[in-house]
């Protein structure tokens, strides 16, 4: 057996294949002139990147590697470690089971990192080697913004929000905004959101605070609560990379943020409202990278999938998903033209805003101040010759008049409406004006979807509900049917759910419901026809998943309205 530290690095490398013999002699020769470590001259030369540098290292020392950037930290572990000295050693814990501390090291050879955490948890530690970086940004992610606040409280005196602002004012806002603590403070919000998965950022003025919430599947969490003398430093901030007009403090503005995070674009919307306090400022994240997904990755259950697919795949019509705001209406509609998209279609969008670009895809930005409006825009896409039309939401008459005729005349159009459940979308359409027989003979699939919270998979466990609650639900447990729910850990902030996955109806236009639409019949007759032809509602849908124990019951009560479970 080969003791550890005695194998050489080019031997290793050349057993595994990753370099040639006649390579690895190439790079010996180079060391020979340089006096440089091996390692170093061949992450130089790209032979090799970080993560197989620490592979390596761990491997010649007898040591695991773990991929520190990727793993899980539980909070209650970063009080194991000082983030000044973990700097500067290169050191991290990352797990403690029983006395034993798992400790993450950057150079298994440096004997002063090896002494140091000997010397602070004792010889109850067991090492991994990983990359440097990986420690640097672990640290920055857990330890930075406690930091930043800190010392932006420190460098910080009040300014008066007032509704008008002086020229000097002004000039001292913008000097606000852009000072160094202030610009790291809101760089860490933004980075601990992305890191977090949230999908909005409220900062938010109160009597005696600022406050910072993130919304976390779908749930507003607090995280901080800044000095309210930090407040016109960070609004300010935030108006400025939003391109907002920091002078105008008594009107509503929206503005936009781009850029890049761990390598990978994001973008933000952005929205400002006055109130009492002060300006309250809302970021809806849009990472483009996490959004399309397969359609096999939404939720749908089997038989809701096959139904699905075999609406989309239709040549012509109007397909219409309905939802509340934050239901994943958007996320459904990109994954459909990620399906459909092909290089013999044309594909073209009108949405407002443009969330995610998509390749091969045509997309239009709605500019109202412009005159471009979805009703203006689809008039000019019909011109285009297209195959697909996806429109961001039917609002108005006019938008659904354009969008039925398109459907009509061979095109397949694709948009969200805002009801409640599927059965009520013909019925919105008819409201809005429409001739029912344009709605029977257009519209070929109508949906509606939530998002549900998961069971948190780290502290998953058997769960009996409540009477009440099954009782509430009309929900018969049968032999063989278990019940889950989540503890609560480190790993979900104690909440016991972690994602979250589409609960959806899907309502195929038959001859039947067309019959229904033609009378004008009610929500309700359209609903009761769509179940006697099969269809699962959203409550059969959300009951399904929690008996698959993918969520609970108690959050099928609280994201199902209270008016689908009576009935």
């Amino acid at each position: 057996m080969i003791s550890p530290g005695t194998e050489k690095i080019g031997e290793i490398l050349v057993k595994k294949g990753l370099i040639s013999r006649e390579t690895l002699d190439k790079y010996l020769s180079v060391q020979k002139v340089t006096k440089e470590p091996l390692l170093k001259i061949l992450m130089d030369n790209g032979v090799i990147d970080e993560v197989q540098q620490s592979q390596l290292l761990a491997e010649q020392w007898g040591f695991d590697f773990v991929d520190l950037a990727k793993y899980p930290i539980e909070k209650e572990i970063l009080r194991y470690t000082d983030p000044e000295k973990a700097k500067i050693f290169g050191f991290f814990v990352f797990k403690k089971e029983g006395p034993i501390y798992h400790v993450a090291i950057s150079d298994p050879t440096n004997i002063d990192t090896v002494d140091y955490v000997r010397a602070v948890y004792g010889m109850n530690v067991k090492f991994y080697v990983t990359p440097k970086s990986a420690i640097i940004q672990t640290i920055e992610k857990y330890y930075e913004l406690e930091n930043v606040v800190k010392k932006a409280e420190e460098e910080f005196t009040d300014v008066e929000v007032v509704e008008t602002v002086e020229e000097n004012d002004l000039s001292r806002l913008r000097m606000l905004g852009e000072d160094a603590p202030v610009v790291r403070l809101v760089n860490s919000i933004i980075s601990q959101a992305i890191v977090e998965g949230a999908s909005d950022i409220h900062v938010e003025p109160m009597e005696d605070s600022l406050r910072v919430r993130y919304r976390i599947d779908g749930i507003l969490h607090e995280k901080q609560r800044l000095p309210k003398r930090i407040q016109p430093g960070v609004i300010a901030r935030l108006k400025i990379i939003s391109n907002m007009d920091i002078a105008e403090r008594r009107l509503p503005q929206d503005g936009r943020i781009s850029l890049k995070f761990e390598g990978r674009p994001v973008d933000f919307r952005v929205s400002s409202l006055p109130s009492i306090y002060g300006e309250k400022i809302v970021l809806r994240i849009l990472d483009k990278t996490s959004s399309i997904k397969p359609l096999e990755q939404l939720g749908f259950s089997e038989e809701n999938l096959k139904k699905f697919e075999k609406i989309i795949t239709q040549p012509y019509g109007m397909i219409l998903i309905s939802g509340p705001t934050g239901s994943g209406k958007t996320t459904t509609l990109y994954s459909i033209l990620n399906r459909l998209n092909a290089p013999t279609k044309n594909i073209i969008t009108v949405e407002d805003p443009v969330e995610y670009q998509l390749k091969g895809i045509n997309q239009v930005q709605v500019n109202e101040k412009a005159g471009l409006t979805f009703a203006n825009a689809l008039r000019s896409i019909l011109r285009q010759d297209p195959n697909i039309i996806l429109i961001g939401e039917i609002r108005d008459r006019e938008t659904a008049q354009i969008a039925i005729e398109a459907a009509l005349t061979g095109h397949l159009v694709l948009s969200t409406i805002h009801t409640n459940d599927s059965a009520s979308i013909p019925t919105r359409l008819i409201d809005m004006g429409i001739e029912p027989f344009l709605v029977a003979s257009s519209l070929i699939g109508a949906t509606a979807q939530r998002l549900i919270r998961k069971i948190c998979p780290k502290c998953k466990e058997p769960h009996t509900p409540s009477k009440d609650v099954l009782e509430h639900l009309g929900f018969e447990v049968h032999e063989g049917v278990n019940f889950y729910k989540g503890a609560g850990c480190d790993f979900c902030s104690n909440t016991g759910y972690k994602g979250r996955v589409a609960i959806s109806e899907i309502l195929p236009i038959t001859p039947e419901i067309q019959r229904l639409i033609l009378k004008q019949a009610s929500s309700k007759e359209i609903l009761s026809e769509a179940k006697r032809m099969g269809m699962k509602t959203l409550l059969d849908d959300a009951l399904m998943k929690a008996a698959e124990g993918i969520t609970t019951l108690e959050e099928v009560i609280r994201v199902v309205s209270t008016l689908e479970v009576a009935e």
